[in-house]
């Protein structure tokens, strides 16, 4: 078995530091992010009709390539399919798919375009390991159904789209209160077949950084330990129990505070506040995921876009600090590629 990223891979990943990450799917319609299924128990039977209304017109894989490429951002990792089941992108493992709805392309396949010749921005892939719209998912007896069919996905994804930079899994989470309070919606004491699944995955893409957000440290195949909404080490969002390993790290960010599209969150954080976690993430030597919620049209809104080119502009000047850069001799330090040391304090913008 292949049980981790080839080295090229994992420099990749480790030079590039800043990726988007992007929450975007048939829930951005309800505009009360990605949960609202779960929160107020929408049956998958009444959920689903959504689909047929579904058109965002105004997305472009192009601008939003641009836009990543413009904050900065090394690489784009995109919800494939989120807990909703909903999939993002030309399936063939089920008719629950943006390519059936009105809008009836396949964004996926646009982003590996776009990317592609952008030469800048690679693309990545979050997969939901849960489904509240797959029956195999639903009813546990029906286990093996649903792991043929997240592995059969998984594969689509590794072998339709071109080089993948990275696998993000969700939804596994061990000693979660989550599924308690939400009978019947998860399913954390089934086995996911992890080692066969993450060979899968570095046999057909041996460059790809795998990340499982378990919440649980990390486990044999599994490449980058996550964190969200905190730094490494770091615990103020109570989702980040596990101390920081001696491995490639990554802290997952929203821009205000949601992931999905929610229109009445405008409490956005200020490009000065981005950057400096981003810093703080370098010196952490850990990456930066930093999420926008595309809007149930396709764009970006307005707010992130500042926020997005407000950082792009930083870094034109100082890259040498994100870029390749890592943990220097001090907490506050960031040692630079070529071997400077960079005092952390002094690279903050200045009021």
């Amino acid at each position: 078995m292949t049980l981790q990223s080839s080295a090229r891979g994992l420099d990749r990943y480790r030079d590039d530091r800043f990726g988007m990450f992007v929450h975007w799917g048939l829930y951005s319609m309800i505009g009360r992010g990605e949960w609202e299924q779960v929160i107020v128990e929408i049956p998958a039977a009444e959920y689903a009709p959504l689909a047929k209304l579904f058109n965002p017109a105004a997305f472009d894989a192009r601008e939003l390539v641009a836009l990543a490429e413009a904050a900065g951002q090394r690489y784009l990792t995109i919800t494939s399919r989120h807990h909703d089941g909903f999939s993002m992108y030309d399936t063939k493992l089920s008719g629950f798919r943006i390519t059936r709805s009105p809008f009836g392309r396949d964004p996926i396949a646009e982003l590996a375009d776009a990317c592609r010749e952008s030469g800048t921005v690679k693309l990545g892939f979050y997969v939901s390991l849960v489904d509240w719209h797959h029956p195999g998912y639903l009813d546990t007896s029906r286990w093996d159904e649903y792991l043929g069919f997240l592995f059969g996905q998984v594969e689509e994804l590794c072998t339709q789209y071109g080089d993948v930079a990275q696998i993000w899994f969700d939804g596994d989470w061990p000693n979660s209160t989550v599924a308690g309070k939400h009978p019947g919606w998860f399913t954390t004491d089934q086995k996911w077949r992890y080692p066969e699944l993450y060979d899968l995955i570095h046999r057909l893409q041996p460059d790809a950084v795998l990340l499982n957000n378990r919440k649980d440290g990390i486990q044999p195949g599994e490449d980058v330990q996550g964190f969200e909404n905190d730094l490494p080490g770091e615990n103020t969002s109570g989702l980040n129990p596990t101390a920081a390993l001696a491995v490639p790290r990554e802290t997952c960010l929203t821009m205000n505070g949601s992931w999905g599209y929610v229109p009445h969150d405008t409490d956005y954080k200020e490009p000065d506040r981005l950057i400096a976690t981003l810093l703080r993430c370098v010196a952490a030597d850990s990456n930066l995921l930093l999420n926008v919620g595309p809007t149930q049209s396709g764009d970006v809104p307005a707010p992130a876009r500042e926020r997005l080119r407000a950082v792009g502009s930083w870094l034109d000047t100082h890259g040498d600090a994100v870029y390749g850069a890592g943990p220097g001799p001090e907490p506050t330090g960031i040692r630079t590629r070529d071997g400077r040391v960079l005092d952390l304090t002094e690279l903050l913008p200045q009021a």
